[in-house]
């Protein structure tokens, strides 16, 4: 019992945290948009300032307390902050939820329904794969070695040297870190805290790219989000966004194929339907150094930018949009750089 109220407490506070955060985005952007779309924006922002503020820690050999301090005190600045100097915007969301639910219609209920269906799916399902081991594993060894990914969650052997794809991927630390600040099993937060927040993510980005696609419609969007659903409950191979999405959406590899990839999809359409506004630069940069945050995969994601950049800045002629598309590609460019040169010996991260 004291675990489930640990999971909610958690679930919770984090929700306030992204939330929070998308809003100082968005502000920040002058963006005026839906509430939910900030909760999407401060989970991507989340993760490309924890990158930054995780990586010189681990790289410095730091205890993980101190990184749990340091970020605790970051997000409860930045939490107070966003509702002191934003809560005509807080009041704002808030006074458009009735009126946003009401243009839902009944459609609403059933998204939400079908939102929880997949929750249930994801914390019901009991994966024992390898990489459950690691995502689990990682989190444990640092939680109670107060270390920050300093042992081999496999063996429990300290490591002689870091990879590069676990010195950058800090998606593990954040669960230790929240782990640590709630006192929660590390279980509870890996997979079942953080894989809701990753099926309520990814279905928020469909609904968007949804009303991307149909110019605003909302019930056409929750029909997607509906489509979308079933299309991977029965599409389901080892190869297919659906496969990870409902057993293994506690790993970084499932969040990138079903929240980073479909948010590089929607920053595409907004590009398309509107070339010249810079903040989907910014957007797409954030989800660069978030994505290398999340998993070691996101070295393709330079691929997974231009393919959808790429055919946008030709058809709408916006040669000079290039400088921008190079920038927002540097934080996975610089990351696939350090990892060949780790893999072809020029660069050693030391452990111990």
């Amino acid at each position: 019992m004291a675990e489930i109220i640990k999971a909610g407490i958690g679930l919770v506070l984090e929700f306030v945290v992204f939330f929070c955060l998308g809003n100082l985005l968005m502000r920040k952007l002058k963006m005026r948009e839906e509430a939910s779309l900030s909760l999407v924006l401060g989970y991507i922002l989340y993760f490309s300032l924890f990158e930054i503020a995780a990586v010189p820690m681990v790289l410095s050999w730091a205890p993980l307390h101190v990184l749990s301090a340091v970020w605790a005190v970051l997000l409860a600045a930045l939490i107070v902050f966003s509702v002191i100097a934003f809560r005509k915007q807080w009041l704002w969301q808030i006074k458009e939820m009735g009126s946003a639910v009401k243009a839902h219609g009944l459609l609403f209920f059933l998204v939400a329904l079908v939102i929880l269906i997949q929750c249930l799916i994801v914390v019901c399902y009991q994966d024992t794969t390898v990489d459950a081991a690691y995502y689990v594993g990682m989190v444990s060894t640092s939680l109670y070695t107060d270390t920050l990914g300093r042992y081999n969650p496999y063996t429990g052997l300290i490591y002689e040297t870091f990879q590069a794809r676990y010195v950058f991927s800090t998606y593990p630390m954040h669960n230790a870190v929240w782990c640590q600040i709630l006192g929660m099993h590390p279980i509870v937060q890996a997979k079942i805290v953080m894989p809701v927040f990753n099926v309520l993510v990814s279905n928020l980005i469909i609904y968007h790219i949804g009303k991307r696609l149909f110019h605003g419609g909302r019930k056409q969007a929750d029909l997607m989000v509906c489509f979308v659903c079933l299309m991977q409950l029965f599409t389901y191979t080892v190869y297919t966004p659906g496969f990870f999405f409902f057993t293994r959406n506690y790993e970084g590899k499932s969040i990138l194929a079903n929240i980073v990839f479909p948010l590089i999809l929607y920053c595409s359409i907004w590009f398309w339907q509107r070339p010249k506004d810079k903040n989907v630069w910014i957007v797409l940069l954030l989800i660069s150094l978030g994505g290398v945050a999340i998993s070691g995969s996101s070295i393709i994601l330079p691929v997974a930018v231009s393919a959808g950049i790429l055919p946008v800045l030709a058809a709408r002629k916006q040669a000079k949009a290039l400088g921008f598309w190079i920038l927002c590609m540097l934080p996975s460019l610089l990351y696939a750089g350090i990892y060949f040169a780790e893999k072809m010996g020029w660069v050693t991260f030391m452990a111990s």
